[in-house]
């Protein structure tokens, strides 16, 4: 029979379950009783840790999408498509939506990346 893998645990299950369907008092208690009968592996012992102090959170703030991207890529792509130059297509797009050329290259950028997924 093959090994089952280090991160692998069937009493943090149920604890893993709860936290990521957000009933964190169920997920304390449940880690709570297997602590107090002795018999916690090293997984829920990993998981009581990070309940207690969380790990550090990356600096610097989550990147957002740029506003509007999903109309200035529509926008932009019809232009293109109409055979408008990439430069007026660009001016176009700033003095429609109201915002810089780099905010509309950005913006474009986020529309590419979601319509290759």
């Amino acid at each position: 029979m093959a090994k089952l893998p280090d991160g692998f645990s069937v009493q943090a299950i149920p604890i893993r379950s709860a936290l990521a369907e957000g009933r964190t008092e169920d997920a304390k208690t449940e880690v709570v009783r297997l602590l107090l009968t002795g018999k916690a592996d090293k997984i829920v012992q990993r998981l009581a840790a990070e309940m207690i102090r969380p790990p550090k959170r990356g600096r610097g703030r989550r990147s957002a999408l740029t506003r509007h991207w999903h109309e200035i890529g529509e926008e932009y792509h019809q232009l293109r498509e109409a055979g408008v130059k990439y430069e007026d297509a660009l001016r176009i797009a700033s003095e429609k939506f109201g915002y810089s050329e780099t905010h509309v290259r950005n913006a474009i950028a986020d529309y590419d990346q979601g319509r290759s997924v």
